[in-house]
């Protein structure tokens, strides 16, 4: 059983030029690579031609997917195909010239990560200490606005107690008529890796991810459960070597669906089972939304907006 859903998400890098304090980098076992063009067009014609219901492609992952040189290519080869393109990044070396040329070869939408509404408090969420960078991003993004054509631009942004909060009112009314959606959340815990929200006692039975998930390729081809699962410890099987079909039958797959079809991970010994993503209250997970209703996004991905649980509990 593949699990429902039109979109294949590829980490092309696991390389990054920021430290972000959201982000549990320094608790990264696997390896710091980029995707070669050959791993990637060999693992997009392999799951293309055994099955026809995925047709959107997003760059998301541990990495900046802007440092990939060979990102061009691999998107190129996505549109030639049909494929809708996707792009998630901190907005580093997204220069108004770089919009453009991701534009003129068909990128449907970029969401850019802004923690922040001042040098301070950007340096200070995003673990950098460039006094300017803030400001270039600022003024990259700004001109960006007023340029795109086809390209959506997308921002988001994670409140962080005694970081960024104090910014937040005077974000949201800089970006809010500027740009395609604007979003501010409350951050996750990576599973294990970090720990800004409470692990609630009542749970849902299931987060919906072994039903409807996008499929997470990591950089080096293997596939993974879950997005949340930096470290790809629900690894499911290596897409150099096995078909999609060999990777969902997999004992581990069936493992956790079963467990998510039943609610009781108990003795599973998978993260599952303390994971802040199946608290049944979602009441503070998002702050402000733009264009969608808050109570309804949460139980959307985000990236496509489907629904990754349509039974909310």
């Amino acid at each position: 059983m593949i699990p429902k859903s039109n979109e294949m998400r590829v980490e092309v890098t696991t390389s990054c030029n920021y430290n972000c304090i959201l982000c549990p980098r320094e608790k990264l076992t696997r390896k710091i690579e980029t995707m070669s063009f050959g791993l990637f067009k060999s693992i997009f014609d392999k799951i293309t031609s055994e099955t026809s219901q995925y047709n959107t492609l997003t760059f998301p992952g541990m990495g900046e997917p802007l440092l990939d040189e060979s990102l061009d290519d691999k998107i190129i080869y996505a549109k030639k195909r049909g494929f809708s393109v996707l792009i998630l990044t901190n907005g580093s070396l997204l220069t108004v010239d770089r919009f453009k040329r991701l534009e003129d070869i068909g990128v449907e939408s970029i969401r850019v990560s802004i923690y922040g509404n001042s040098p301070k408090s950007y340096n200070a969420v995003h673990g950098i200490k460039n006094k300017d960078l803030f400001r270039r991003i600022k003024y990259n993004l700004t001109h960006i606005a007023k340029v795109k054509k086809t390209t959506k631009l997308l921002i988001t942004y994670n409140v962080v107690e005694n970081h960024n909060k104090s910014t937040l009112e005077s974000w949201i009314e800089y970006w809010q008529d500027k740009v395609d959606l604007l979003e501010v959340w409350r951050p996750h815990n990576w599973v294990d890796g970090r720990n800004y929200r409470a692990v609630e006692h009542e749970k849902l039975i299931t987060c919906g991810r072994p039903f409807s998930t996008p499929l997470q390729v990591q950089v080096d081809g293997t596939v993974n459960m879950c997005c949340f699962d930096f470290n790809g410890k629900l690894l499911l099987g290596d897409l150099k070597t096995q078909t999609l079909k060999e990777i969902f039958e997999s004992s581990l797959f069936k493992k956790i669906v079963g467990c998510h079809t039943t609610g009781n991970f108990t003795g599973s010994d998978l993260i599952c089972e303390n994971c802040d993503q199946r608290n049944k209250d979602k009441s503070d997970v998002m702050i402000f939304n733009s264009k969608f209703d808050v109570k309804e996004r949460v139980w959307k991905v985000s990236t496509t907006y489907q629904e990754v649980l349509s039974t909310k509990g």
